[in-house]
């Protein structure tokens, strides 16, 4: 993977203020129909990571970019429905 994306993913980690980043190997981001990363390792994940056990963060490119780039905040976007999350949302805390 690209290191800019890696730092792209990792402000978007620190946009998202997770209080425990232990949870980020149980944390995905789906920016493409085809790529879901894995926040821990920034890694474009092969297997089946639709457990009730992890979360998946779906949004934009453009979403992506707002929040990296710190100009929405991830709540509001959220209640826009810009951002679509599924699974175990307890991974957030």
């Amino acid at each position: 993977m690209n290191t800019e994306l890696i730092k792209d993913i990792e402000k978007v980690i620190d946009n998202l203020k997770l209080s425990n980043k232990k949870n980020l190997s149980n944390i995905f981001l789906q920016i493409k129909d085809n790529e879901i990363i894995n926040l821990d390792t920034g890694l474009i994940e092969k297997k089946n990571i639709n457990k009730k056990s992890n979360l998946i963060i779906k949004m934009s490119l453009e979403t992506f970019n707002s929040i990296k780039n710190n100009k929405k905040n991830p709540e509001d976007l959220l209640f826009e429905e810009k951002i679509k999350i599924s699974g175990d949302i307890n991974l957030l805390q």
